[in-house]
């Protein structure tokens, strides 16, 4: 207490103020834990906002904002306000996080694994070559990064030794050689880029079964094939190993990126997402929503996967009358709405709320979390066994979204004959998602372009007009007599 009261005293004596110095002043608890003996706090000025910390005459170091010195906009659209303390020979002090709009640091992360990984930069060099994740890289200290959190870290991470690497190369440290560093994106898309190629030819291979979609459907047990093969490759490769699990949390933070100020390095600092994005909205263009949520949405695999593992197995489904099916479509556009309105306050007040995603759960922890988030997901994973990707039809956000982005869909390319809804009901009876009226219009908000109705559209033993085509020609062969030929000697 005597040292925050001297310190504060000597501070002002200095005339240290928010008036008079070109940052926020740091909170002076904070310099304490940060350089223990410190009596002294100077602003710095020039080209730098760092307030010098000095015991009697001797200079300790300087502790700054990293957002008032290399601010990078993460997940909320904003950047993290950290205080960071750095010696005068360049070695990191610590890093305090003073505030953050972050919602995966809100829900999900904890204090003490966040303090976990902030502890790791006290005692590194301020100029160092570190590098977050396990990948080594020739050059790097490695340091672990924050389990399901992967992005916010590396965005913090850069924040903070780009701003120390500034600190460092201005007034009485500038002796100090500092080395160039690439950009964190360039980063991320070096060391992902394995990853990158294998979506790539996944994504390539959809686009060839989506174009050739009338030759594929009628070769059923190739298409069939191929149907569960991406599914598990979409659940395994881009849910788990690349934890690429899109999230409304991308679009609400699109919005806010959008509405502060543009900054491709928000969108490219994780290449999965933005190549798995860009194809996104591609194929929003083409097919509509249904191309994302009913091929690369791993949730969506997961339950669908599921629901055909307890068609095997027997159980019984259940669907909603039709009257009720329609109305709980509602829902997520209600959820929609609400996450959009509290998001325009900030996005740290709606963290809570987009728990409705089981996403995080399922796959950035493993449910390796609350009981209530994991009793959450399992419950919505064990409804899909007894009604299709019931999460997807009526509570997902971010298929809402998407659903609204479908309106901008340029072409048709599902078929349907005039049969279809009268007096044929085959393909409304047997769609998964329940996105085909009655009458035999597909719905196309609600479709997620399985293709299941297609091949029933190029079946001969269940579509009507093909059964019919069928026996036409089945008696027409019947009809036409063969005759042998006789050999001529």
């Amino acid at each position: 207490m005597r040292n925050v009261i001297l310190l504060l005293f000597l501070s002002l004596l200095s005339q240290i103020s928010l008036a008079d110095s070109e940052l926020s002043n740091a909170p002076l608890d904070s310099v304490l834990s940060l350089f223990p003996t410190a009596d002294v706090v100077k602003a710095k000025r020039g080209e730098v906002a760092a307030q010098a910390v000095f015991a009697g005459d001797s200079l300790l170091g300087y502790v700054f904002f990293i957002d008032e010195i290399f601010p990078i906009p993460a997940y909320s659209g904003r950047p993290i306000r950290a205080l960071v303390g750095v010696s005068h020979d360049g070695v990191i002090q610590g890093v305090i996080i003073i505030s953050h709009e972050e919602p995966i640091l809100v829900i999900g992360v904890s204090d003490e694994d966040l303090a976990t990984y902030i502890n790791q930069y006290a005692g590194l060099t301020g100029i160092g070559r570190v590098k977050v994740g396990r990948q080594k890289r020739q050059g790097y200290k490695n340091i672990d990064g924050i389990t399901g959190a992967t992005i916010t870290a590396m965005v913090l991470h850069r924040s903070i030794m780009e701003s120390a690497r500034k600190v460092i190369t201005s007034r009485q440290l500038s002796d100090i050689e500092v080395p160039d560093e690439s950009e964190i994106w360039i980063q991320n898309w070096e060391d992902k880029s394995w990853q990158i190629l294998v979506l790539l030819i996944g994504l390539v291979l959809l686009t060839a079964m989506l174009f050739f979609q009338d030759w594929l459907v009628v070769r059923t047990r190739l298409f069939k094939f191929l149907r569960i093969g991406y599914l598990l490759y979409t659940l395994v490769f881009i849910g788990y190993i690349c934890l690429a699990q899109l999230s409304i949390v991308n679009i609400l933070t699109f919005t806010q990126v959008m509405a502060r100020g543009f900054s491709w390095d928000t969108f490219l600092v994780d290449p999965v997402i933005f190549v798995l994005w860009s194809y996104v909205a591609f194929s929003l263009l083409l097919w509509g929503r249904g191309v994302y949520c009913g091929w690369l949405c791993p949730f969506g695999a997961l339950q669908e996967l599921i629901q055909k593992l307890s068609e095997r197995l027997k159980f019984k489904h259940y669907d909603f009358p039709t009257m009720v099916h329609e109305r709980l479509w509602a829902f997520k556009y209600m959820i929609l709405m609400v996450l959009l309105g509290l998001s325009l306050k900030s996005i740290a007040m709606v963290s809570p709320f987009i728990e409705v995603e089981p996403f995080k759960t399922v796959f950035s922890l493993r449910f390796q979390r609350e009981w209530w988030f994991v009793a959450y997901a399992l419950g919505l994973v064990i409804l899909a066994i007894f009604n299709t990707k019931l999460y997807c039809k009526y509570l997902c956000p971010l298929g809402a979204a998407l659903s609204i982005g479908t309106r901008l869909r340029i072409f048709d390319w599902l078929r349907r004959r005039k049969q279809c809804g009268s007096p044929c009901y085959t393909c409304a009876t047997e769609c998964s998602v329940g996105a085909i009226k009655i009458t035999g219009e597909i719905i196309e908000n609600e479709c997620h372009y399985c293709l299941e109705c297609q091949a029933t559209y190029w079946d001969e033993h269940k579509c009507p007009e093909m059964v019919a085509q069928r026996e036409r020609r089945e008696r027409r062969e019947r009809r036409i007599k063969i005759v042998p030929t006789t050999e001529v000697e």
